[in-house]
């Protein structure tokens, strides 16, 4: 484990087991990794650092240190995931608890209760996939559809997009 400037923990992605013996390929996930469907506007509004962080109705659990952005087609968006946003691995915000400093989009409505979201994760660094993933592809290459709440990224595409650090600089440009 090495701590980084931010005084965030990192640590080898952990893998989930197969709960089948011998089927490995669909049921293969990172369990430090998500997918999430995003709004296109929320998305424009992290990447422009007005938004800080990203709220959610439900808990992820700790380790979970990495989003993946899928944004919806809805209002313009690309219908693939185009983004990945590292988020603390242990950090879940309840109500009360988001910083008013920086200010973000949503983090004043939050903090008074006023969303329908019960858990704040900070976004701490943003990527933009090289190559976003399509629709088309998920379905394709990685036997999956459009997110309908969260999942956890195959362990297969999480190789194929992010991978361990000696080509991540190949496959995302870092936005901050």
């Amino acid at each position: 484990m090495a701590n980084n400037k931010l005084g965030i923990t990192k640590r080898a992605p952990a893998k989930a087991k197969s709960r089948l013996k011998g089927q490995r390929s669909p049921t293969d996930r990172m369990l430090t990794d998500v997918l999430l469907a995003i709004k296109s506007e929320h998305l424009a509004s992290i990447v422009s650092k007005e938004k800080n962080h990203e709220y959610r109705k439900y808990r992820l659990r700790d380790g979970v240190e990495r989003l993946w952005l899928y944004e919806t087609a809805d209002g313009g968006g690309t219908a693939s995931i185009t983004h990945i946003a590292v988020i603390p691995d242990s950090v879940r915000r309840v109500p009360g608890q988001v910083p008013t400093r920086p200010p973000g989009i949503g983090n004043d409505d939050f903090n008074a209760g006023l969303k329908q979201s019960k858990y704040g994760y900070p976004v701490l660094e943003l990527f933009e996939l090289v190559q976003p993933v399509t629709l088309a592809e998920m379905k394709s290459k990685w036997a999956m559809g459009a997110p309908m709440g969260w999942r956890y990224v195959g362990s297969g595409l999480w190789a194929d997009r992010w991978g361990r650090n000696i080509d991540r600089e190949l496959k995302v440009k870092k936005v901050f």
